[in-house]
């Protein structure tokens, strides 16, 4: 029989609030820090720390005594990455083309949680910060690959990722879930998305989704540039590109359409 064990559910969760805890722009912390940000006892994360340490998730460095995370989830991610290589290998030809008639940055986008995770991506002909690289993490309400995702997830896991409050990234971040709500059933509609400095001032994001045999969303396709080279007409012009290089790439998967 499962163990349903409340104590042990509680302990796995705390574990795994505890590995997110660590990011980019900070890989190492202190058993202290990790306690008050988990709102744990430093005696409870210790042992939660322990656990870990002895499976290979984190590690501890014999000198500052800091903990960052292990080679085990560098071995978990390689394997996320080889689980992606058939849509990456199906996407490449498709992405190249669309690099070349726009030379803009391009990228695939899962769902992961309540972020979405770029699985590839093409650097634009200009080299610029454009804030998402593969294995890179964004939030879902403010990107265009994040709201395509989310507007095509049932009314059930919607509320389930939408109950929080919604962190205003720019002046054009919506955070009223409800105003966001009526936003999505109009992008699921017309099967794509444009995100215009909601997440990052002066960036725009243009996403459509690709599909699997069964005509589920698998992932995003998104093109990424800077505000300044956009108006309407390119606008325009580069959001039917993308959606029907995402529709080329969904057929290689199988799905078929007339539209």
């Amino acid at each position: 029989m499962p163990n349903t064990n409340p104590q042990t559910l509680t302990s796995v969760k705390n574990a795994l609030r505890l590995l997110k805890l660590f990011s980019v722009k900070t890989p190492d912390k202190r058993l202290t820090e990790l306690a008050n940000e988990l709102g744990l006892g430093k005696s409870t994360t210790s042992r939660l720390l322990s656990t870990l340490l002895s499976e290979g998730f984190v590690f501890q460095d014999p000198v500052t005594h800091k903990y960052r995370l292990g080679q085990r989830i560098v071995s978990l991610y390689s394997g996320m990455v080889m689980s992606f290589e058939d849509l990456a290998e199906a996407a490449s030809p498709f992405i190249e083309r669309l690099s070349h008639e726009t030379s803009e940055a391009l990228r695939i986008a899962v769902l992961e949680e309540n972020e979405v995770a770029y699985i590839y991506e093409k650097e634009g002909s200009i080299k610029e910060n454009i804030g998402s690289h593969v294995g890179g993490r964004s939030p879902l309400h403010c990107t265009s690959s994040g709201k395509m995702l989310l507007a095509v997830q049932n009314e059930h896991e919607m509320n389930k990722m939408l109950n929080k409050p919604l962190f205003k990234y720019t002046s054009r971040t919506i955070t009223d879930s409800s105003e966001l709500k009526e936003q999505l059933k109009l992008i699921r509609k017309q099967d794509y998305c444009i995100s215009i400095g909601e997440f990052i001032d002066n960036l725009i994001s243009i996403s459509s989704p690709i599909r699997d045999s069964n005509g589920q969303v698998i992932s995003a396709l998104t093109l990424i540039c800077p505000t300044h080279r956009m108006d309407d007409s390119r606008i325009n012009s580069y959001t039917n590109k993308v959606m029907k290089t995402a529709k080329e790439i969904s057929r290689q998967f199988g799905f078929l359409t007339n539209k």
